[in-house]
């Protein structure tokens, strides 16, 4: 996952739509790739850690090519990148452990979050919409969560690592719309360095509690490595690579819209391939969920209308 860059005039949008509803199915699909590495005997977060670290390897170069733009951007390029490592660990540890569709619903709470901090940050007014897109989240949280004597909030520790990846995606966001100057490459560079040691720490501080406090075998990580390498190039390259170039071609309203497929993929999926079970509840919070996504979407998209027009006027 990572956040769209800056739009760029083209001569259509059908391809670029196509490319993320793409990588839609592969973000989507990736807990599979991911439960796949943690069967061969690699514990959850440090599965995340290896799948995410992997595409680190092909930009090594760019480690020194880009050395005088990583130092000039310092603790800003790091906090783009570590907020995106953080993201994608929490959530990668959190589709392993817990239940792919309500972990992927609980992410998608983000809207709360990026309007918390778009206004405490940047001053954004908060407009009905905004209003309207935090109250239909939470009202779908209470009826995902709340149904079957259960407290409307997350009720383990996977289903609290998913909300905390959507909040770690929020800061992504921000950090992408307040400093836009940092390139896209820069920004990859730091979050896929930055995946390793997060996942490491967060292996360090909950694999005892799953079973995993030794490190795997050689003989084990040997085994999993081609369902790491799947993960990381199969899944993860193809999906980046999908998902930053239709973004830079699409207004950030439009492609935020059609990242919501990663929801249908992921709720799919997991109760095609995982046998979970798709309920009424999910259904329904899934619904006020993703509009709440739409509905911040929407409102993006009319204030970078309105930003054009200004600039025009």
């Amino acid at each position: 996952m990572t956040p769209g860059s800056q739009t760029i005039p083209g001569s259509g949008t059908l391809w670029p739509s196509l490319a993320m509803i793409g990588s839609s199915i592969f973000w989507g699909s990736m807990w599979y790739a991911l439960r796949e590495v943690e069967a061969q005997g690699i514990p959850a977060a440090l599965a995340g850690a290896l799948c995410y670290g992997v595409p680190l390897i092909p930009l090594l170069p760019f480690l020194f090519t880009r050395r005088r733009q990583l130092a000039d951007g310092g603790w800003r390029v790091l906090l783009c990148g570590g907020s995106l490592a953080c993201c994608n660990i929490f959530f990668a540890v959190a589709v392993v452990l817990g239940e792919v569709g309500v972990i992927i619903l609980l992410f998608y709470l983000s809207p709360i979050w990026s309007t918390i901090l778009e206004r405490v940050f940047m001053k954004t007014p908060l407009t009905p919409i905004r209003w309207a897109g935090i109250g239909l989240a939470l009202v779908g949280l209470a009826i995902l969560q709340g149904v079957g004597g259960r407290a409307p909030w997350p009720s383990n520790l996977a289903e609290w690592m998913g909300l905390a990846a959507g909040m770690f995606w929020a800061v992504a966001l921000l950090t992408a719309r307040m400093w836009s100057q940092i390139s896209v490459l820069d920004k990859s560079i730091a979050q896929f360095g930055c995946a390793l040691p997060i996942g490491l720490a967060v292996y360090l501080l909950i694999g005892s509690r799953y079973g995993a406090a030794d490190w795997p075998h050689a003989a084990t990580l040997i085994g999993a490595l081609p369902w790491i390498a799947a993960a990381g190039f199969i899944w993860v390259v193809p999906a980046m690579v999908l998902s930053l170039w239709g973004a830079a071609r699409l207004s950030p309203g439009r492609a935020s819209i059609l990242m919501t497929s990663e929801v249908i993929v992921g709720v799919g999926s997991a109760a095609w391939l995982a046998g979970e079970e798709l309920g009424w509840h999910k259904i329904l919070g899934g619904i006020l969920i993703v509009s709440a996504s739409l509905l911040e979407s929407w409102q993006a998209r009319r204030e970078n209308q309105a930003a054009r027009e200004g600039a025009t006027a």
